[in-house]
């Protein structure tokens, strides 16, 4: 299966905040990341084996103000565009209860298996 999560994993390293697989494990240190990959569907095979996938990925930043989220958002935007991937989606938002903002950020490439990303 084609994958890229171990590229996204060291794309989303060294980040100003904490960078969790799937969902923030520790709520008490904000800034934080959470990505997981959203999707991996199979577009054509050679020789038996799998050739090209459409790959999505989400990414979610958490924090306490939405400047935070507008700073690292851009970050993230910045690494992502670097490595071929295209963002699909953005959202701000808000959770009135625990007083976190939300920046919910969507990505999406079509990669061949050795690592090659294609638009």
């Amino acid at each position: 299966m084609i994958t890229l999560t171990a590229r996204i994993a060291e794309l989303l390293g060294g980040l100003d905040a904490a960078v969790f697989y799937f969902y923030p494990q520790n709520w008490v240190q904000l800034p934080a990341v959470s990505w997981r990959e959203s999707g991996n569907r199979e577009l054509a095979r050679a020789d038996g084996q799998p050739h090209l996938a459409e790959l999505t990925y989400a990414v979610d930043v958490w924090s306490q103000s939405p400047a935070q989220n507008e700073a690292l958002g851009a970050e993230i935007d910045r690494r992502m565009a670097a490595a071929g991937l295209r963002r699909d989606y953005m959202a701000d938002l808000f959770d009135a209860k625990t007083g976190f903002h939300h920046r919910s950020l969507r990505y999406r490439c079509v990669a061949d298996g050795q690592g090659r990303v294609y638009q």
